[in-house]
């Protein structure tokens, strides 16, 4: 550290080519006034910048006048000490080449009027921080400046950190009127307002224009960015940030305020009045106009804005659908709102480039949004929650208009899934970022994006993609320098992803980070990516002696349930049969074509039907009939007497059963090597379950032939229940059997 005040004539004595010296931070006391030897600091003829502390009460003396190249003044108080509190109207007399004097975070409470006017090469004048200025000071601080030759005035921080909002006057503009000023600086000034007409005062030379973190409002001064003809950037950012903490509370700060008078008046007369009003209100035309048609606003921008930073500006609204007519816009920065629905379209944005809409709590984007986007290069929308409006559009038809596109950005957006056809339309994209969503497949095709560069896919669901996404990205791998990051993600490391793994392994230096990709827990197989080679050779080993267990137990499975269902087809066919038979009869009776009596009907056409094989069918007509029907009055089914005509055998036979209120089985050898006598029978048995619930509809006469062998599976549970009857051999006792089966029929039908 250099005592300022110690330095002696001769210091600098041998430093005749030295452009550019800094003694900052070598005043401990600030507040004390310290002496600027003019005379030891005149000796750097070559001097061009000069960076020094501010000290109280400081002063340049005429040994100054002597550094005939300096040009830049840094006494800053940001990066040293400063401490004068006024800056009088001849403090940089000897100085008058400066191009370059900051003078911010001194502070200082005020400022003689001309005091930088007559700096006649002033370019750039930051008086930044010095929060008791306020802009009650700025006519003094641009007095006579249009005779400097000023491109940049800073005035960030030049009120105090907590109060009302503050405003900006005409008169705080008016010594900028007939300047060639480009840029002006005025954040974090709690500013709130602009008198109308304020804007008006600035040239036509004015470039950007930043009112960043402050407060401002919707007022009538909006109207005044009409006249910005050549505005090319401008800063409304961050507003309404509340001031630091506890800074705000325990500052000791007192801005200069403005004192009106009331005569005061920037209109010499009523008719100039008159006037304003009447352009105003022509003006409000011309910046608001209705375009399309008279639902679609369109707002007229200055055509020389290029840039416009609206970011963390608290705007609380949807976009709907309206125009800009900004020929010259090119890039627009919103994030950090809450602009919480994506409506529009937005007509006229054709030639915005770089657009940034993230973190702005958005719930759904419409698939027309972007439909003048075309000229859109970069697209920000991460941090949002549009995941279910990009699911929904199966056709891609939100980004199909964006066909310039080269960075798109969808990170954090809760995106469960994409279409394939999403992107169908960005064959200039560079940079696609899908990081932190919840993607479980992937199915987007990108083999048409011949620019691809880098796919974001880190922190989904993905656990493998599928053979169609392997071949598309690996002719992507072949023409581009495409890279991909898939960390963060579980991958499904067993025998059915061998394919997947084996791909990914081969292309390991196109997947960033890959050594630490790793395996789901639910994984049959441990994985190692940082040993991917060794890991997959075990995993193809084990899969192939796993092939012939899978292929035998697979086999072993197939022949099991295949026997199992023909034992369970075999032992229930005739219930299905029954079963598909009864279905086709109640088609017919909604049908209105069914003759077949239903199952609770009172009454049956016949009393029994008998069931008989060809070779019996004497029997039937020598005894049967003559002892059922002619004796015991009973109406009978015989099939060779009463079989419709013109029907199946099969729904002849199902039409008798149901027919009938009984069954009388002659159950003979021939019977039962009969195939339809054997369909009658187990037709009958199903009747009895099914629908009478009741094996005693169905009644066997055994015969002799039958019964002196085994009885037949077919008929063991209606003996097992008695429902037969045994015919004698001697035929003395063929009387005594036909009373007996006539009385047992009888006392069945009372029942």
């Amino acid at each position: 550290m250099i005592n300022i005040t110690m330095v002696y004539s001769g210091l600098f004595a041998d430093l005749t080519s030295l452009t550019e010296l800094s003694l900052k931070g070598n005043i401990q006391d600030k507040f004390k006034p310290t002496v600027i030897k003019d005379d030891v600091f005149s000796e750097l003829k070559s001097l061009e910048t000069l960076k020094i502390d501010g000290p109280a009460n400081v002063t340049f003396g005429k040994g100054f006048q002597s550094i005939t190249m300096l040009q830049k003044l840094d006494l800053s108080g940001i990066t040293g000490n400063c401490s004068f509190q006024r800056i009088s109207h001849n403090m940089f007399l000897n100085m008058p080449k400066l191009t370059y004097v900051d003078v911010s975070a001194c502070d200082i409470l005020g400022i003689e009027e001309g005091a930088f006017g007559k700096l006649q090469y002033l370019e750039h004048l930051d008086v930044s921080h010095n929060k008791q200025l306020g802009f009650a000071s700025l006519p003094n601080i641009t007095h006579n400046l249009n005779k400097t030759s000023i491109r940049v005035l800073r005035g960030n921080g030049i009120n105090c950190l907590s109060g009302i909002g503050t405003k900006i006057l005409k008169r705080h503009f008016e010594n900028l009127k007939h300047t060639n000023i480009s840029e002006i600086y005025f954040e974090k000034n709690r500013l709130e307002q602009l008198e109308p007409g304020a804007f008006r005062l600035l040239p036509n030379t004015i470039d950007i224009i930043s009112f960043g973190e402050n407060k401002l409002t919707q007022g009538r001064y909006i109207l005044d960015y009409f006249f910005l003809q050549n505005i090319r950037v401008y800063n409304i950012s961050v507003q309404l940030r509340p001031p630091p903490f506890p800074e705000s509370i325990f500052e000791r700060c007192a801005e200069k305020t403005d004192v009106l008078h009331a005569n005061k008046q920037y209109f010499d007369n009523e008719d100039i009045q008159e006037k304003e009003g009447n352009k105003c209100e022509s003006m409000m035309n011309d910046f608001i106009g209705s375009k399309w048609n008279e639902h679609h606003v369109t707002f007229y921008i200055p055509k020389t804005l290029e840039v416009l930073y609206a970011n963390m500006s608290r705007l609380y609204r949807t976009i709907p659908e309206f125009g800009i007519n900004a020929t010259g816009g090119r890039e627009l920065y919103a994030q950090d709102n809450f602009l919480y629905s994506w409506d529009g379209p937005i007509h006229g944005m054709e030639n915005i480039k770089i657009m940034d809409l993230s973190n702005n709590f958005c719930s759904h984007i419409s698939k027309s949004f972007l439909k003048y986007a075309r000229g859109l290069t970069t697209l920000r929308m991460s941090k949002n929650d549009i995941g279910k409006s990009l699911s929904s559009d199966v056709e891609g038809e939100i980004f199909k208009n964006t066909v310039s596109m080269e960075v798109l950005d969808l990170s954090y957006n809760n995106i469960v899934d994409l279409s394939a056809p999403m992107f169908k339309n960005l064959e200039r994209l560079q940079t696609l970022n899908l990081q932190n969503n919840q993607l479980s497949t992937w199915r987007v095709k990108v083999d048409h994006m011949k620019s691809i560069q880098f796919i974001n896919l880190k922190q989904n669901r993905l656990t493998t993609f599928g053979k169609e996404a392997q071949l598309s990205l690996t002719k992507l791998f072949q023409i581009t320098n495409l890279s991909i990051d898939l960390s963060g993600n579980q991958f499904l490391c067993s025998c059915d992803s061998v394919h997947f793994l084996e791909w990914i392994t081969g292309y390991r230096n196109r997947f960033v980070h890959f050594n630490r990709y790793e395996c789901s827990s639910t994984s049959s197989h441990k994985f190692n990516f940082s040993d991917a080679d060794n890991s997959l050779k075990l995993l193809k080993k084990n899969c192939k002696s796993y092939l012939v267990i899978y292929i035998v137990t697979s086999v072993a499975v197939a022949i099991m349930f295949s026997i199992i269902f023909g034992i369970f087809l075999l032992k229930n066919k005739w219930k299905i049969r029954y079963v598909i038979y009864r279905f086709k009869q109640r088609f017919k009776t909604y049908t209105g074509h069914s003759i077949i009596p239903q199952a609770d009907s009172p009454s049956y056409e016949y009393d029994i039907m008998i069931s008989y094989s060809a070779k019996e069918l004497s029997f039937v007509l020598t005894d049967v009939i003559p002892r059922l029907e002619n004796e015991a009055g009973f109406q009978l089914y015989v099939k060779d007497r009463d079989e419709p005509a013109g029907i199946s055998c099969g729904e002849a036979i199902m039409e008798a059963i149901q027919k009938s209120k009984r069954v009388v089985c002659l159950v003979t050898k021939s019977f039962l090597k009969s195939t339809w006598q054997d369909y009658e029978l187990n037709m009958s048995r199903m009747e009895a379950i099914e629908d009478r619930e009741n094996l005693n509809f169905v009644h066997l006469i055994l015969f002799p032939d039958v019964c002196n062998g085994s009885i037949s599976i077919q008929t063991l549970d209606l003996v097992r229940q008695e429902c037969f009857s045994e015919y004698p051999e001697e035929e003395c006792a063929f009387d005594d059997f036909w009373e007996t089966l006539i009385s047992h029929i009888k006392e069945l039908n009372r029942h």
